[in-house]
């Protein structure tokens, strides 16, 4: 059995739809940032996958027909080459914000870490959930900064569960990890025991509104989806917050910000701060004071 090597370059924007490919076709999925506005996926396929290929390959051609792409390149691994160890060596350690390092499990620490440091360690099953994307990186920044200890937080489109970690590690007591995406809740729950984290998270498929996210029962809600998501469902997200709870909302290109300030500020939801990063932003805003019924 030969293994292959799939690979494609794409715009930022285009990394959800690309990933969801790889992820559900392919053997493990990595990023790595490549030039200004540009991400290089890759993924892994035997040489006898021929249906998976098909789909991955009809999958590539639909989103190259809406924006041009980079072309999917194909590289057979030597036969002594394994492919887990490939695709392991797309990942390396990332310093994120003042205190958040994150570390692949298989990784050991090339620095000493300072007392301050909080060190997340991550298997990495999806490519929104390793600290690469700058969503990611810019979420973890505002989580750093505005979590305070025995927080309850909502983890909105968790992926691998990075976040409800970084949640943990940063002091929240109860966390509340949602995803739509089957593949990612088993990535995350994966993650959770490995951690020993699993009785202070409450793990669920799907979104918001959702039996384990009561009303009024959240002081920070992160949700790192997009900008169509962030505007279907904050009054879902502003209906879970206690009243003049924070808001991170995030998967947001720059150019997206109108966009959800539309749908957002109307519901009292007040902005506070962003962080900027490449194309892409990450919003913090307060909720209002005035408790709201759930919407129907």
């Amino acid at each position: 059995m030969v293994w292959q090597e799939l690979s494609i370059t794409v715009p930022h924007e285009y990394v959800e739809p690309i990933s969801y490919l790889f992820g559900r076709y392919g053997k493990g999925v990595s990023t790595e940032l490549a030039g200004e506005g540009k991400v290089l996926l890759r993924t892994y396929l035997t040489t006898g996958s021929r249906q998976r290929m098909a789909r991955i390959d009809v999958g590539v051609r639909l989103v190259g027909a809406i924006e041009p792409i980079g072309d999917l390149e194909i590289r057979e691994l030597p036969e002594d080459e394994d492919w887990m160890e490939s695709w392991k060596s797309n990942f390396g350690i990332l310093r994120i914000g003042k205190r958040l390092v994150i570390k692949p499990t298989w990784l050991e620490l090339d620095f000493t870490a300072s007392p301050d440091d909080i060190v997340i360690e991550i298997d990495p099953g999806i490519a929104f959930g390793t600290g690469y994307h700058p969503t990611t990186d810019t979420c973890l920044q505002a989580m750093e900064q505005h979590i305070a200890p025995g927080m309850t937080v909502l983890d909105l489109g968790t992926g691998s569960g990075i976040l409800t970690i970084a949640a943990i590690k940063l002091g929240a007591g109860l966390v509340t990890a949602l995803d739509i995406d089957s593949q990612a809740v088993t990535a995350a729950r994966r993650n959770f025991k490995r951690l020993g984290i699993n009785k202070q998270v409450r793990l669920g498929q799907g979104s918001v509104p959702h039996p384990t996210a009561p009303a009024g029962d959240f002081d920070l809600a992160v949700a790192n989806i997009s900008a169509r998501g962030v505007a279907d469902r904050c009054p879902f997200i502003l209906t879970a917050l206690k009243p003049g709870a924070l808001f991170i909302a995030s998967g947001l290109l720059n150019t997206q910000k109108e966009e959800v300030a539309a749908v957002v500020e109307p519901l009292g939801f007040s902005l506070i701060s962003e962080w900027p990063q490449e194309e892409w932003t990450t919003l913090l805003y307060r909720a209002t004071e005035t408790p709201l019924e759930a919407p129907e």
